[in-house]
């Protein structure tokens, strides 16, 4: 089905590429423009899964949402030629997330928001390799002679000021598919980088109690995902919602997107599959239909059930089955997903999901609770 103009305008709002090179930190003057680098992993058995998060602006953050609703924020982000960007501006709120999932529960959980003077990556038009550095946590692209990825090391702080250290790795397995696209980010759009599709997961976790003493220790082993995100945008004024997804078969990698900004006046998303199979990678227009509608504690309605259907022949089929996650404008899921390939293959896969809802972050109100799950000033947070 051909898109009609006002979907292709909306697409344009939301440009992809997959490129390691793009995989840096773009620098911008807006107050409100942020930078995340998203990774995730689920172990072979389904049992055991992995967030890590790193972020130049917390998009979350109560204080980056009081931030860039100020008059002076709205003043400079109308007037961003006139502007220097300043990596160490104070109105900067860089943040680490981690979180363990163990049977569809959270076991770990570190929200940890730094000061500016903490955070550090490569940049564009750098020579450097990319990295990120928020205090002692960091990941840094690497090759070596099995091949190339992405070294964690997380050094984070738990409720009640326990510690977790973790060393992991990502290396690549179906990744930089478009290695020039996305170097340069689109302005005023969101800015996709499927950077690596698949990887595989390795790595070791330990808790330590606040007096030093090891508490656990968990090793990992799985099938990840990495990407990252760029905007110049405030969320809670440009998207209406946003689901996104990832589901690893046996010979084939799918990720989809679906995608409304506020602006939009139709009312159809912007949705697309992206296929990787026999190391092609195909980004295909696709239609969704969605099912089975339920609503969280906090009253975020969302869909148990997402069809998709692109190209010829070739489907998806997702189950959103445990809520692992979930907020006033978030929820993560642990998902089912079926697919049925052009070639008639059929399987099925775990699937981490996700529904992005980001309007009540303009309530004011709700910051004290969203505030009690992050850590401050090398504490931990309040609530798990």
């Amino acid at each position: 089905m051909a898109a009609t103009e006002t979907e292709k305008a909306l697409l344009e709002k939301f440009t992809y590429s997959s490129s390691v090179a793009a995989d840096v930190w773009h620098p911008q003057s807006d107050p409100r423009a942020y930078e995340w680098w998203y990774f995730d992993a689920l172990s072979d058995d389904g049992r055991e899964a992995l967030v890590v998060i790193f972020l130049d602006n917390f998009i979350f953050s109560p204080r980056y949402n009081k931030s860039v609703e100020s008059p002076e924020s709205r003043v400079e982000s109308q007037n961003p030629q006139s502007q220097i960007p300043n990596p160490k501006s104070d109105r900067r709120f860089p943040a680490l997330v981690f979180i363990y999932y163990r049977d569809g529960k959270p076991l770990y959980r570190a929200i940890n928001e730094f000061s500016p003077e903490e955070f550090s990556a490569a940049v564009a038009n750098g020579s450097d390799a990319p990295f990120c550095k928020l205090g002692d946590s960091e990941f840094r692209f690497e090759s070596a002679p099995y091949g190339s990825g992405y070294l964690l090391t997380i050094n984070a702080t738990l409720r009640r000021n326990r510690k977790l250290k973790a060393t992991l790795e990502w290396l690549s397995i179906e990744s930089d598919f478009l290695p020039r696209k996305g170097v340069e980010i689109a302005p005023h759009s969101h800015n996709w980088n499927l950077v690596a599709p698949r990887s595989d997961v390795t790595g070791r976790i330990e808790v330590f109690e606040s007096n030093g003493k090891l508490k656990d220790v968990r090793h990992f082993r799985g099938t990840g995902y990495h990407d990252h995100n760029t905007d110049s945008r405030w969320l809670a004024e440009t998207v209406q919602d946003w689901q996104w997804g990832r589901a690893h078969f046996t010979d084939a990698t799918v990720v989809y997107y679906r995608y409304k900004e506020c602006a939009a006046t139709d009312s159809t998303p912007t949705t697309k599959l992206f296929l990787v199979k026999k190391g092609n990678f195909q980004a295909l227009d696709a239609e969704c239909h969605e099912s089975e509608f339920r609503r969280n504690i906090f009253g975020l309605k969302y869909p148990g059930a997402l069809n998709f259907s692109a190209g010829e022949n070739l489907r998806l089929y997702v189950r959103q089955t445990k809520l692992i996650d979930a907020s006033f404008f978030y929820l993560r899921f642990l998902s089912e997903a079926r697919i049925k390939c052009p070639d008639g293959s059929r399987h099925e896969a775990f699937a981490i999901t996700e529904h992005l809802a980001p309007r009540a972050l303009k309530f004011r109100w709700l910051d004290w609770l969203t505030d009690m799950r992050i850590g401050r000033n090398g504490k931990g947070s309040f609530l798990p």
